[in-house]
């Protein structure tokens, strides 16, 4: 169990830090017209990007094959969620407001609980 929440670590990581590269590389382009598509499809930090993505995938699957369904994709989702948060707020300032943190917390509280769940299993 521990093995897969390390590689739910890995994947949300690897995930969150894809798309933040695109999002940054977004700031500057508007995307209006097929030659500013292309531009932007083969700059080097948007290639970068896809491959740090498409790693995530690779080790999702290694996620899928070293733990249970049910406790694989919630716990890499919440781990995904919560580096998406922290990404947001740190990096492109992002407001949290009460309800955000609330829904932390919760989302937090649900991955111990099924973590718990998943060793009474065991």
């Amino acid at each position: 169990m521990i093995k897969t929440i390390l590689y739910c670590i890995i994947y949300a990581f690897l995930n969150v830090s894809g798309a933040a590269l695109i999002k940054l590389k977004l700031k500057d382009c508007v995307l209006s017209t097929f030659k500013e598509w292309v531009y932007f499809l083969f700059n080097v930090q948007v290639i970068i990007a896809f491959v740090f993505i498409f790693i995530s995938a690779l080790v999702m699957f290694k996620v899928l094959s070293s733990g249970s369904f049910s406790f694989a994709i919630p716990v890499a989702t919440g781990i995904n969620f919560i580096f998406t948060l922290g990404v947001g707020y740190f990096i492109f300032k992002d407001n949290l407001n009460l309800i955000s943190l609330i829904g932390f917390v919760l989302i937090l509280a649900g991955i111990l609980l099924l973590s718990l769940n998943n060793q009474q299993h065991v």
